[in-house]
This record gives structure tokens, sequence and C-alpha cells, in this order.
């Protein structure tokens, strides 16, 4: 396929119309959106692993959501700086929203799309096409240029009762409050890679795993948690936070356990796509 490569002076390329597919076309801080209540048992004998006995919790304990819209979408990624897990997708016509929990209106989202000639501007540009005549780069849109591809390290040894201490190794546990008043704590787990100092990044996950996780905060909770990545300054970060629209299974007794989690694959790792944002425009729309 033809295609333009530009070089440096010192020979290295500075773009190539062949791999450079998605370019920007939204940046903004996720937004406060809808709240996903968690699922509980009808009756403490019924058999928690059937999903029909579980009804649908309602101002209870859940997670509240957070989004970012994008209009005229394709086939957009989404890249994010500080907390969150990507809980799901709603498209309608050609508007797709991204649902997040475990983060809140202080992450900054970077969502990329395929270049498209409809992106708005009133300074000298460049744009190739293939020979269908559909457009492969516009110099409107910064391109995605991915950095970094990080696999989630593997979990800690499993303790007595074959559930990880930890999901991802070198990690800790952090409780935060959630939305309900303190009702239903929540237990992120986050484990920290370095990049070069100095420079933010943001990460995308392309794909999450699922397992479920027991604590006292300050009963016993059996709750799903689900996985994300995100960037920050100076490195990205894995997390595993409480899933959204999860199940929950509450007991009354004086144990204190320390979390532990059960039920994650490891015959396979996801890998999050890195990029810095540093030379990317906040907020673009």
């Amino acid at each position: 396929m033809a295609g333009l490569i530009v070089r440096k002076p010192d020979g290295t390329a500075l773009f190539d119309t062949q791999y450079i597919t998605h370019g920007l076309v939204k940046s903004a801080y996720l937004t406060p959106d809808e709240r996903w209540y968690r699922y509980y048992l009808r009756a403490d004998s019924a058999d928690p692993d059937n999903g029909r006995n579980y009804n649908p919790g309602s101002g209870v304990s859940g997670e509240q959501m957070f989004s970012i819209t994008v209009n005229n979408a394709i086939n957009p990624i989404c890249f994010i700086v500080g907390k969150g897990q990507l809980a799901g997708t709603y498209r309608s016509g050609n508007t797709i929203k991204f649902f997040y929990n475990g983060g809140d209106q202080n992450t900054k989202a970077y969502v990329f799309d395929l270049m498209s000639d409809n992106v708005p501007g009133n300074k000298p540009w460049l744009k190739t096409r293939r020979a269908d005549g559909s457009i492969s780069f516009n110099s409107l849109q910064p391109p995605l240029n991915v950095l970094y591809s990080i696999q989630t390290p593997a979990p800690a040894n499993p303790d007595a009762y074959r559930r990880w201490l930890n999901p991802i190794a070198g990690g800790s546990w952090q409780a935060i409050q959630s939305w309900d008043n303190g009702k239903s704590p929540i237990w992120h787990y986050v484990a920290d890679v370095a990049l070069p100092a100095g420079i933010e990044y943001a990460a995308f996950l392309n794909y999450a795993r699922l397992c479920r996780a027991w604590w006292t905060q300050p009963s016993l909770q059996i709750v799903g948690m689900s996985e994300g990545a995100y960037g920050r300054v100076g490195g990205i970060s894995f997390m595993f936070g409480t899933a959204a629209a999860t199940t929950e299974l509450r007991a009354n007794t004086n144990q204190s356990i320390t979390p532990t989690i059960e039920q994650l694959a490891t015959d396979r790792y996801p890998t999050a796509l890195v990029i810095r944002t540093d030379n990317l425009p906040f907020p673009f729309n």
C-alpha cells in the first residue's frame, strides 16, 4: 500500500501514514453519570452461584459511574489519566459513551478514533488518502502514538484458602468511601509501574479480567472485582476495583480478614497500551 513517510534529520521516522490509523477526537475530564447498584441474594438459603437468585439493589450500595461521550464515532479507543476501570460502552447511532467506575471527575480521558475528513481547523493541514479515496492521515488530528505496551504483572502467592492476598504482585490495598455515605466502603488494589519521570502518561487496557474478593469493612463482604489500568505522572498503574453492578454477599461476623481474591484467570494477562499526554491538547473536541 502506498504511503507517506516523513523522517527526522537523523533518519528516524517521524510518521508513516501506512501505520497511523487513529487520531485524537476528544479529550476531557470524566463527568458523573448513572449509579449502578449491586445485586443481593434473595434469601440466605438461596444458592449464591445461581444468578437468578439475586435481586437488584435500590439506594443501598453500588458504584458511581463516570463517562465521556464521543460523537461521529467509528472505532474509538479511550486512554485515561487517573483511576478508572472501563465498565462498558453505550452506542446510540454514531454516538458512543464510555462508562468508567473506580474513578472520579478528576480522571482525564483521551479518545482516539479512525482518521476522518470532518475535523475542522483554520491552520494549514496535510491529508493523505488510500487508493479507495478514504482518508489515511489528517494532520488536524494528533495521531495515536503508543510508546509502551506493558503486561499486567502476575498475582502474589495464594494463602491457606487458595486465595491470593494480592491480585497483582507489588501493589497495595487502598480503602476509600463510596458515594452512599460510607455504608459500603470500597477497596481498590493498585500496583504502580514506573516510567521516565516528570512525564504524564495515559493508559488503555486491551481487556479486563474479573475475580471475586473477600474483605471485612466492617462486616464480611464478598463482591466481584474488575481490572483496569491508568496513567499518571511518572508511570502507569494497574488496579482492581469493585465491578460495576456486581453481586454482593454479606455476613455478620466479628472476624476481620485481610482482603483476598479468588477466581482470577492466570493463564492469560491483559496488556496496557501507554501514551504520553504532554503533546496532546486538553480539553479538545
